[in-house]
């Protein structure tokens, strides 16, 4: 408990350096993994401290398989699974429109010709955000993976079921934070970005953009205060 408390508290005060010492905004995209990736360590670290069973006396062993899946909590899985989907989609569609800026960064501005002029905003959430967000998330990915294999791995003992769930708990929670902060700032960044380009000669992929990232953006703040309430005070109602 007090381990988890710690990587909660270390992994805010990461996620805040994050977004303030990296510049144009790639800090704050990357402040919910950057927070993710320190609690996961954490629960890495908290699953090596765990309680075992006692190594002295007569020893039996469950033939119970015991699988992730059992463990998990079923609507934050699934608040982060959509999470994923959404952010992997967005990110895709902002991409692909995306261009270089001013100064040659690619991918942080969008342009769309209007007749004789040419309308450029920026910043726009292409891969100069895209590419960092991804493969943050994706580490966060697989550090939750790497987390919730040792929750239902380590050695079993009896009234030890609640303490693996509220461990998956926090691990899904925190994956799912990771996911959904870029998500809600992609989100606004791509709505704020579309919204500026206005000409009836619209960018090909203006339409699909701004239809993702609407439906991106839609219960984006709720599911957000939801998986912290996880994360902090675990679920009232175990499913």
């Amino acid at each position: 408990m007090l381990l988890r408390l710690a990587g909660i508290a270390l992994g805010v005060a990461v996620a805040w350096q994050t977004a303030v010492h990296l510049p144009l905004g790639r800090g704050y995209a990357l402040a919910g993994p950057a927070f993710a990736v320190v609690l996961l360590l954490t629960a890495l670290a908290a699953e090596r401290f765990a309680p075992r069973p006692a190594a002295t006396g007569h020893r039996s062993a469950s033939l119970t398989v015991r699988r992730i899946r059992d463990y998990l909590p079923v609507y934050p899985t699934w608040v982060a699974a959509l999470g994923t989907v959404l952010l992997v989609a967005l990110l895709t569609t902002t991409t692909a429109v995306g261009v270089a800026d001013d100064l040659g960064r690619a991918g942080r501005a969008i342009t769309n010709r209007c007749g004789d002029q040419l309308q450029t905003n920026t910043p726009w959430p292409g891969s100069y955000y895209s590419i960092p967000i991804l493969v943050a998330t994706g580490a966060c990915l697989a550090l939750a993976a790497a987390a919730l294999q040792a929750v239902a791995r380590r050695p079993r003992f009896a009234g030890d079921d609640g303490a693996r769930r509220r461990a998956a708990e926090v691990i899904i929670s925190g994956y799912g934070i990771a996911v959904l902060t870029p998500l809600a700032g992609v989100a606004l960044a791509a709505v704020h970005g579309a919204m500026t380009i206005r000409c009836f000669d619209r960018h090909p992929g203006m339409d699909s953009a701004l239809t993702v990232a609407s439906l991106a953006a839609v219960g984006l703040v709720v599911f957000w205060v939801y998986l912290v309430s996880v994360l902090l005070f675990g679920r009232k109602v175990r499913a």
